[in-house]
């Protein structure tokens, strides 16, 4: 019966059926064990799931963890300038001048360490009043949506939010309680807040809390007025973030950060971009290292502009890309112009064909721009679009999604008041980043025109 239980449970987050074997009843003494067998689970799906992240291949081939939990990082080498010691010399070896070598230098990728405390009884505890199956069932529920709700916000880090998670930025002029979330100078607004939410206020690049992990009781879209429980009223300018419900240590750095060195993983809006250090490579020192960045000045999306982002990627990365990365926005003015012309159509031939496949297994929208896929992201930006090779874009993962079951499970306790145990809770926990292996094989078309409807109404979770 209990296998039976395990599979019907299996296929509530979407996985084979487990592998048939004995547990004990479900009580305090195995809860652990039986998550174990639901979570467990979880990091065989966090690859299927339709995150940007997903559509880039495994980036430790590039090298080794160089130091131990904490500081672990990924090294490979970038090439940042060619080699210009050759040229035409007069006949002899007596002008062939100095040896050269080519320009590479090292890049690091620094992991990042997500978490997601999770507590095991509760809620399916208090539904099935000691009956397995129906605890089974329960947890199994939970688990889909612990992975989801990962996947999630970790998509909107990567696809949506400015650098280090900043989820919106406190308007000039429009602080307090409510606060005005910003959508002027190419910020999101308050398109990735939610009611619920525990955020914190803090200087944009990091610094001394305002105030840390109050909750988010209502927002309204169409002015960008976020109204939250209690604390300190909210600094024009400031940085908004997901904050912790215990008002602890956030995503968010409560110290200056230097470069990138942020707490969450690397977003596309600062490793697809002309500035800023990423991976210990200075773009103005290198400006190889530059992506291709054109602002557009809030005019409407064309195919011209399309084409111009897709050939100034192939001219100074010297790659052909193979993806356009698209909010719901931009793929909603696509449609608009693709309709009049033959590209919409084109059939999708060559190694871009793989991408596209890809993308559709994973569960995006794709369409097609001249035979290259463009994968609709509901968490990408409304006003810009992405243009890249998905080889020259990795994701360096050296723990998936998973229950922490090494030292790291000494967190993992039971809870109780009086030293009575009610409540078991385990750790969730994911060690990984986004590297980009050449950044000017990518690049950004921004400060298009958006419909006011998709300005106003956010994404779903």
């Amino acid at each position: 019966m209990l296998h039976h239980l395990l599979q019907h449970a299996s296929h509530l987050i979407g996985l084979i059926p487990f592998i048939p074997f004995l547990i004990g009843g479900v009580d305090t003494t195995t809860y652990l064990a039986d998550m174990k067998i639901v979570y467990g689970a979880i990091q065989e799906q966090v690859s299927t799931l339709p995150a940007t992240m997903n559509l880039f291949g495994e980036g430790s081939k590039f090298g080794k963890p160089v130091n131990n939990v904490g500081v672990r990082g990924y090294v490979f080498l970038a090439r940042v300038q060619p080699n210009w010691a050759m040229g035409y010399r007069p006949e002899g070896t007596t002008g062939v001048g100095s040896a050269g070598n080519q320009g590479l230098t090292n890049a690091t990728v620094t992991l990042r360490y997500f978490y997601v405390p999770i507590t095991i009884t509760g809620q399916a505890e208090n539904l099935s009043k000691g009956e397995s199956r129906a605890f089974m069932q329960a947890k199994a529920l939970e688990a889909k949506f612990d992975m989801k709700d990962a996947i999630s916000h970790v998509n909107v880090v990567v696809i949506g939010a400015e650098p280090g998670g900043q989820l919106a930025q406190v308007k000039a002029a429009g602080g307090g309680n409510p606060f005005t979330a910003d959508n002027t100078g190419l910020l999101p607004g308050s398109i990735y807040l939610r009611v619920g939410q525990y955020i914190d206020c803090i200087p944009v690049g990091g610094g001394a809390p305002t105030f840390l992990g109050e909750k988010i009781t209502a927002i309204n879209y169409a002015t960008n007025a976020v109204t939250y429980a209690g604390g300190a009223a909210a600094v024009a300018g400031q940085a908004i973030a997901l904050g912790d419900p215990g008002q602890g240590q956030g995503e968010y750095p409560q110290a200056a950060v230097v470069n990138d060195s942020w707490l969450t993983a690397n977003g596309f809006q600062n490793l697809i971009n002309s500035t800023g250090v990423v991976q210990g490579i200075d773009p103005g020192v290198y400006p190889a290292w530059q992506s291709y960045l054109y602002d557009n000045g809030g005019g409407a999306l064309s195919s011209q502009l399309l084409q111009q982002l897709r050939q100034f990627v192939k001219n100074r990365g010297g790659v052909d890309g193979n993806i356009f990365i698209m909010p719901s926005a931009q793929i909603n003015q696509y449609v608009g112009i693709a309709t009049t012309t033959l590209r919409f159509d084109i059939t999708n031939e060559g190694p871009a064909a793989k991408v596209g496949k890809k993308a559709l297994d994973l569960g995006f929208n794709v369409y097609d721009y001249a035979g290259l896929p463009m994968v609709e992201d509901k968490d990408a930006r409304t006003d810009r679009i992405y243009h890249g090779d998905t080889e020259m874009m990795k994701k360096f993962e050296a723990i998936p999604l998973s229950l922490a079951e090494d030292e790291a499970g000494t967190w993992t306790r039971i809870i109780g008041a009086n030293g009575i145990a009610d409540a078991v809770a385990g750790l969730l926990r994911w060690y990984h980043n986004i590297g980009v292996v050449q950044r000017s094989a990518w690049g950004r078309l921004q400060n298009l025109q958006v419909p006011a409807n998709f300005a106003t109404a956010p994404p779903t979770i």
